[in-house]
C-alpha cells in the first residue's frame, strides 16, 4: 500500500467511479423497461434518458481516467479538472435520486479528478513559498 501515489489511486477511483456509473445505467434502464411494462410511459421514458445519459458520462469517465494514466500523463490538472466536470455533470444528472450505484460512482470519479490534482497544487505551492 505504500507504493500507491495520487495518481494511482485517482485512476483506480475513476475507473470504479466509471463503472458503476455504467452499471447505474443499465439499471435504469431496466427499471424503464418495468415502468413500462406496468404502464406508466412516462416514467419509462425518463428511466430510459437518465440511463443514457449516465451510460455516456460512465463512458466518458473512463475514458479520461485511462487518459489521465496513458495519452495526458503528463498534465494530470487537466484530467483532473476534465473528472471534476464529469462527475459534476453526473450529479446534475441524478440529483439526489435513488441510483445509489450512480451516485455512488460520480463521488468516486469526483475524488479521483481531485486526486489528480493534488500533484499540480503542490507544485504551485512549492513554488510560490520559494518565490
Amino acid at each position: 500500500m505504500s507504493g500507491m501515489t495520487e495518481r494511482s489511486l485517482g485512476r483506480a477511483f475513476g475507473l470504479l467511479g466509471g463503472l458503476l456509473l455504467l452499471l447505474g445505467g443499465l439499471l435504469a434502464f431496466f427499471l424503464g423497461a418495468a415502468e413500462l411494462v406496468t404502464g406508466r410511459p412516462y416514467n419509462a421514458i425518463n428511466a430510459s434518458s437518465e440511463g443514457v445519459v449516465l451510460l455516456v458520462v460512465g463512458v466518458i469517465a473512463l475514458m479520461f481516467s485511462h487518459l489521465a494514466s496513458h495519452g495526458w500523463a503528463g498534465r494530470p490538472a487537466m484530467s483532473g479538472v476534465m473528472l471534476i466536470v464529469v462527475a459534476f455533470v453526473a450529479w446534475l444528472t441524478l440529483g439526489f435520486g435513488g441510483n445509489v450505484l450512480a451516485l455512488v460512482g460520480a463521488i468516486l470519479v469526483f475524488l479521483a479528478g481531485a486526486l489528480y490534482l493534488v500533484s499540480p497544487a503542490l507544485k504551485a505551492a512549492g513554488s510560490l513559498a520559494t518565490a
